[in-house]
């Protein structure tokens, strides 16, 4: 036993040693942050207004900023026009609005992935006829109804997922 593990220790040491050595380079990169000049001149035109302060700022934010920007070039013009509209009535929320929209963001970024697609599927087969209903639905509730109905979905979420 003891021969066998020598030995498998011996032929994966190599391996787990390249495996480290590139986790810590990987890792040592993001702590490091991204250089301006790394960013490609689609993300740098993007960005553009931040250049002056872009190495003052955190790696992970530098991540996410790289990773925006990228998109946004991917977007064609009418998907740029509705995230424009997006932001502009993310501005006009109240600062108590605002923490609720990005506590649903995180929490929605917690489900597993499986979940998430299934929401945006669900979302997207509803006909822009029934999305603005389910929205003005939702804003002529008060906050107690909305939380009422967030409670009860989760409950029913928890008690589905209870093994029988």
């Amino acid at each position: 036993m003891n021969k066998l593990f020598s030995g498998l220790c011996r032929r994966l040491w190599p391996v787990l040693a390249v495996a480290l050595a590139l986790g810590l380079a990987a890792g040592s990169a993001a702590a490091e942050g991204i250089a301006w000049s790394d960013l490609n001149s689609q993300q740098q035109q993007v960005l553009s207004p931040m250049k002056d302060r872009w190495d003052s700022l955190p790696p992970q934010r530098q991540e996410r900023l790289s990773k925006g920007a990228a998109k946004w070039a991917a977007m064609t013009p009418e998907q740029r026009a509705k995230a424009r509209e997006r932001l502009a009535r993310y501005k006009k929320l109240s600062p108590e609005e605002k923490e609720l929209v990005k506590q649903r963001m995180r929490e929605f970024r917690e489900l597993p992935p499986e979940q998430r697609k299934a929401l945006r599927e669900r979302w997207q087969k509803l006909t822009p006829e029934q999305r603005a209903k389910f929205v003005a639905r939702w804003k002529s509730m008060s906050p107690e109804q909305r939380e009422r109905i967030i409670h009860r979905r989760m409950e029913r979420k928890q008690r589905a997922q209870r093994p029988r």
